[in-house]
């Protein structure tokens, strides 16, 4: 069982594709429970989500005032209680047993800790296929190349870290990750290990501490799942008048601080 934690933040119509899409397969819904966190959406998705929860099997629809992503993704992860928790932003969607295949990789094998698939948006262009390298260069494959028969990337390798956008982890790894001294040195009243920042580097942390301990990060390519590609959270290069892109350094100043303090080669340019 793999418990699905969604962060909702004024994206209903991309929220309501991913449900579609996460029920189109009858089969697969044995294989999740579904938990939504808005974080004061103002498009009418609260109401909407409400309306529909019993429609939409959610589990649990958790309501917080906005305090970012990273604690929405740890909120949600301490409120479910699953073997496998999955990380999905609410602009991605699914295709036929993504969940299960999920499950079947962790099943199948018990040295991958964290596992990201593909992810490929309308246009069939690749929007994350892992990133590998190394710490101090951590180097993203196939970043818009087309992909219209979902061919490219198919493979399975070993990754410095994976997209925050659709990121599954075993719980035993997460709990760990949370409630280890080094970590709780910094963030006594942690409550998940997603590093608290602002917008950014929350997921990535969680990787590289993993690695640190000695966990497997993995890419699988066998899975391939949609993605808007900043549909919610515009790239921050994109415009400097983003809110978003004053969020940037104050996270990345944090993550950096984080992995010097437990002692953790940080990235350079990523």
């Amino acid at each position: 069982m793999i418990d699905l934690c969604v962060v909702n933040y004024n994206t209903k119509p991309n929220l309501e594709k991913l449900l579609n899409t996460l029920h189109s397969d009858l089969n697969d819904q044995k294989h999740w429970k579904l938990y939504i966190t808005d974080n004061g959406s103002i498009d009418g998705t609260v109401k909407w989500i409400k309306k529909n929860i019993n429609m939409y099997s959610i589990d649990r629809l958790l309501l917080k005032e906005n305090n970012g992503y990273a604690f929405a993704c740890n909120y949600m992860a301490s409120k479910s209680n699953s073997d496998i928790i999955g990380f999905l932003n609410a602009d991605v969607w699914l295709t036929t047993n993504d969940v299960k295949k999920i499950q079947k990789v962790f099943d199948d094998n018990p040295h991958i800790h964290i596992l990201g698939p593909k992810l490929r948006n309308e246009d069939n262009r690749i929007v994350h296929a892992g990133i590998v390298g190394n710490n101090s260069y951590p180097e993203p494959r196939g970043w818009m190349e087309l992909d219209e028969q979902d061919k490219l990337y198919k493979d399975r390798v070993e990754c410095v870290t994976i997209s925050g956008s659709a990121f599954f982890i075993r719980r035993h790894v997460w709990n760990v990750l949370t409630n280890h001294p080094k970590y709780k040195r910094i963030f006594s009243d942690a409550i998940g290990a997603f590093l608290p920042t602002p917008h950014y580097y929350e997921d990535m942390w969680c990787a590289y501490f993993a690695r640190f301990l000695g966990y497997k990060v993995f890419y699988d390519g066998s899975i391939s799942i949609g993605h808007t590609l900043h549909a919610s959270s515009p790239f921050p290069n994109e415009s400097k008048d983003a809110p978003e892109y004053k969020l940037l350094p104050i996270s990345r100043e944090m993550f950096i601080r984080t992995c010097e303090i437990v002692g953790i080669q940080p990235d350079i340019d990523y």
